[in-house]
């Protein structure tokens, strides 16, 4: 707990025992979850908490950047706890999201476009396709049968 204490007065963020609980929750979390599941979970151990504290509690601690924000591919947000430096892959199908451990390389450069006109903060790396469940699932249907629409009357 002392360690999460740490985290939010480093980043000025008063203590509430809401923000202590909420941001507990997200670091034992390694799934990547949504507001409404932190919130699912939040409210196990604060009952009375409102999902708008979640999600503008979330909101706050992405902008002092405790923790990031996902968006794949259109789909609800994601938060991560996780700091250090990684990438993501994202299933297409089912938008399940995993930490990769990469990075981009130090010694690429950016863009020259990107150095003239904009100071990059962070390199967000996100890779796309499908997760070996979804894999799995698709292999086992016949072929000719995966994407058949069906037409009802």
């Amino acid at each position: 707990m002392n360690s999460i204490i740490d985290r939010l007065k480093k980043c000025h963020i008063s203590l509430t025992p809401q923000r202590l609980a909420i941001l507990k929750v997200i670091l034992a979390h390694h799934d990547h979850p949504s507001a409404e599941v932190l919130y699912e979970e939040v409210r196990q151990t604060l009952p009375t908490i409102s999902f708008n504290t979640v999600y503008k509690t979330l909101e706050t601690f992405c902008q002092k950047g405790l923790i990031f924000k996902i968006n794949p591919l259109h789909e609800v947000a994601r938060y991560d706890g996780n700091l250090h430096p990684h990438s993501h892959f994202i299933c297409t199908r089912c938008f399940r999201v995993e930490d990769v451990d990469y990075q981009w390389p130090e010694d690429l450069p950016l863009p020259e476009s990107l150095n003239s006109s904009f100071k990059v903060d962070r390199i967000s790396i996100q890779f796309l396709g499908l997760c070996s469940a979804c894999q799995q699932e698709l292999d086992s249907i016949k072929p000719g049968k995966r994407w058949r629409v069906t037409k009802t009357s």
